[in-house]
């Protein structure tokens, strides 16, 4: 029988020890996070099998052997009366249009990662006495509210309360509204539920705006617009509200709501690609190659032609100054229309990318916004299940086998810690990036970034949220 072993022991896998000395020297190199994150990983796939949880899988693994009997569905969807094997398994065709869930074939697990983990924000007066855990946040130390643990999927609210791990605060199944139906009882009663992905966000937006989280505000607009008519009155994306019903419909072509929009598989590498480490680089530099146009220019036209865009005469300071005052769509046209535009700095697109894309935080400075992910936000809520009853079992025999004072309090978290830290952040460094690169990558690449996609779509919910705090303050 296979028996799990601890994280952070000495356990060396099988492929480790089969290793040559050349492919151990590189482990050795490796970076210290990617090391972590390594071991962190092989050890968690040994504690629980991934068929003992329902929902979001806690890791990613290779299929088992099966032998599979492959049969058409009839139109009427029912099982055909020659199958045998419990259970059936859905295996989306190209053009499967089934509403149950998202086809693997238009999104990937790994840009899913999360979906169903939902957590609480909590009032600490509903709790009697809160004390640390260890998982603080600053603000949580020093305010009102708390975070509550993780649940893989929010139950519909005749079903009852969501059940969170680790119960923070000793709450394991908080009393989640988004609508009040009792507006005489106490507000604070009623914990807020959200994605830890969207109040990541709202957290990065209220800093800009409040110069902190702004709890207090966010609750008031909570209950201010509790009511069935108000919650539903939000200006939400078309895309949600034709799948927000009882149960969510996942209609084909809007897998992007349920992708992450922090942890994007294809961002990192097209951020990377665009910052340049050639010390002739300067974001001033052409945006374009224009050495092959100025040879087919000269030879195709003459100065008579050059002399009738009267653009071409302005200086260039005067160039760049009809440049600024304008969107990336008038730019595009405006190089059609004159030569005078048909080359133009890299920097022009630092600007674009401020300004159409605001939610893209990996080109902030960092003196814009001084924010760190909660480790909420990088693990899902059946891993964290996962630890929590590990723990819980350790602890249980440890109680056991020693006696009271014999066991350090840190033993715990040493043999059995909780997920390693959020994925370090992307800052693109201003002066060594070359934003035309990012802007048109992005561009190019869109329908391939639905994290993006979802980012951006939270971003301009929270705005709005943000817009109705304020009215409500004044």
């Amino acid at each position: 029988m296979h028996e799990p072993y601890e994280y952070d022991s000495g356990h060396e896998s099988i492929d480790e020890m089969v290793l040559d000395e050349a492919d151990k020297d590189n482990m050795e190199e490796k970076d210290d996070r990617d090391l972590e994150s390594h071991r962190y990983s092989e050890w968690l796939s040994t504690v629980l099998m991934p068929e003992e949880l329902k929902g979001e899988p806690v890791w990613v693994v290779a299929a088992a052997e099966k032998k599979h009997t492959i049969l058409p569905v009839p139109q009427n969807g029912e099982v055909p009366e020659n199958s045998s094997t419990e259970p059936v398994e859905h295996i989306p065709g190209p053009q499967c249009t089934e509403v149950n869930a998202y086809s693997g074939r238009r999104i990937s697990l790994e840009e899913m990662r999360g979906c169903r983990t939902a957590q609480c924000l909590i009032h600490k007066s509903t709790i009697g006495t809160w004390a640390p855990d260890g998982l603080d946040q600053d603000w949580e130390l020093s305010g009102d509210y708390f975070l509550s643990g993780l649940c893989d999927g929010m139950p519909s609210r005749d079903v009852g309360s969501p059940t969170v791990f680790p119960a923070r605060g000793g709450v394991a199944r908080p009393r989640a509204e988004n609508i009040v139906f009792d507006p005489e009882g106490d507000p604070n009663d009623h914990a807020m539920p959200f994605h830890p992905w969207c109040f990541d966000i709202y957290s990065r937006l209220a800093k800009c705006h409040f110069d902190h989280l702004n709890l207090k505000g966010l609750i008031n607009w909570r209950n201010t617009e509790s009511s069935f008519e108000k919650f539903h009155q939000f200006p939400r994306v078309g895309d949600v509200l034709g799948a927000q019903e009882q149960f969510w419909l996942h209609e084909p072509g809007n897998e992007y709501l349920a992708a992450n929009p922090l942890h994007i598989p294809k961002l990192p590498p097209l951020l990377l690609a665009a910052v340049k480490e050639d010390e002739s680089f300067t974001p001033h530099n052409g945006a374009f190659d224009r050495s092959q146009s100025r040879e087919r220019d000269a030879m195709s036209r003459s100065p008579m032609e050059y002399s009738t865009d009267p653009l071409l005469s302005l200086p260039q300071e005067l160039r760049l100054m009809i440049i600024n005052s304008l969107g990336s769509r008038d730019i595009a046209n405006l190089r059609l229309a004159s030569r005078a535009f048909q080359q133009l700095p890299i920097c022009l697109w630092y600007r674009l990318i401020r300004e159409e894309m605001p939610w893209l935080w990996e080109a902030w400075d960092e003196s814009e916004c001084d924010h760190i992910p909660s480790i909420w936000t990088a693990a899902t809520a059946n891993e964290i299940q996962t630890i929590a009853k590990i723990r819980k079992r350790y602890a249980k025999v440890l109680k056991q086998e020693y006696q009271s004072g014999e066991l350090d309090p840190q033993a715990m978290a040493d043999m059995i810690p909780w997920p390693p830290t959020v994925p370090q952040q992307i800052v693109l460094p201003r002066g060594r990036t070359n934003w035309y690169e990012v802007y048109s990558g992005i561009i190019r690449n869109w329908n391939e970034l639905k994290g993006l996609q979802n980012r951006r779509r939270i971003w301009d919910d929270v705005e709005e949220i943000i817009t109705r705090i304020k009215k409500y303050q004044e």
